[in-house]
């Protein structure tokens, strides 16, 4: 477990170590952003992934988390794998740390050195926060408002792996997710937040290929997940976890 200054620590665990009491905590977390979100949907989606990444209070208590997948639905092929971050949501009272970036990029620094083959993000993006990792984080990326930044490439991938993991749901002509019904959005105050955003070219771009965001829908995003491909802050993070491939070797479960 790491700590940072004025950030919640974290702590990457298997999901299947997660109790009934942290499932329940996590879902009352997503409901704090989130509308719609039943408990049944959620663990299901739970039962798909991984590893969650938690960030706890002082007192112990879980503030926020993320899900993570490698590889779900069959996507690993002969040279690359696929991170998919799944359910991800912080406490608005802890909004502005770093913990969960710090942890993510420590994450996938750690996964990279130990599978030695190319790493990319599968990000799905119900809002203008999330989308943000994109820009702050990554040189390039898929999609981007900046032509110099925009991973064309990221394009063929995307659709490679929406067909997979939601057959139903890809709306290719879109480059979202959509779901018939509803599915977690957020909450109308968040909604409007981003609404708000406009004149942002970053908001502006994600509400342009996202407009029924507040209904649902989730923009599908790419990012090469290299040290080269990421922003100084950034890049020393995944850098840190590539230095310790061996003590996350049995955490991560990773042959």
């Amino acid at each position: 477990m790491k700590t940072e200054p004025h950030s919640l620590p974290y702590q990457l665990v298997p999901r299947e170590a997660l109790s009934e009491e942290d499932a329940l905590r996590l879902h009352m977390l997503m409901e704090t952003c989130y509308d719609h979100v039943s408990f049944e949907r959620f663990a299901d989606d739970l039962a798909r992934k991984d590893w969650v990444l938690l960030l706890h209070d002082s007192s112990g208590v879980i503030q926020g988390f993320s899900t993570l997948a490698l590889n779900p639905c069959g996507l690993e092929e002969s040279n690359y794998d696929i991170l998919y971050s799944g359910d991800t949501v912080i406490h608005p009272k802890h909004w502005g740390g770093q913990a969960l970036v710090r942890g993510f990029l420590n994450t996938a620094g750690a996964i990279l050195a130990n599978r030695q083959r190319r790493l990319f993000w599968y990000l799905l993006s119900k809002g203008h926060r999330t989308y943000m990792y994109l820009p702050l984080f990554f040189k390039q990326y898929f999609p981007a408002a900046e032509r110099s930044r925009h991973w064309a490439k990221g394009g063929k991938l995307a659709k490679s792996c929406s067909e997979r993991l939601f057959p139903h749901n890809w709306q290719p002509s879109r480059g979202v997710i959509h779901f018939p019904e509803h599915h977690g959005q957020v909450k109308e105050a968040l909604a409007e937040d981003t609404q708000r955003r406009a004149g942002h070219r970053h908001a502006d771009f994600f509400l342009r290929h996202n407009p029924r965001f507040d209904e649902g829908d989730e923009l599908v995003c790419l990012a090469e997940l290299s040290p080269e491909n990421l922003r100084r802050r950034a890049r020393v993070l995944m850098e840190a976890g590539m230095r310790r491939p061996l003590a996350w070797k049995e955490e991560l479960c990773l042959a």
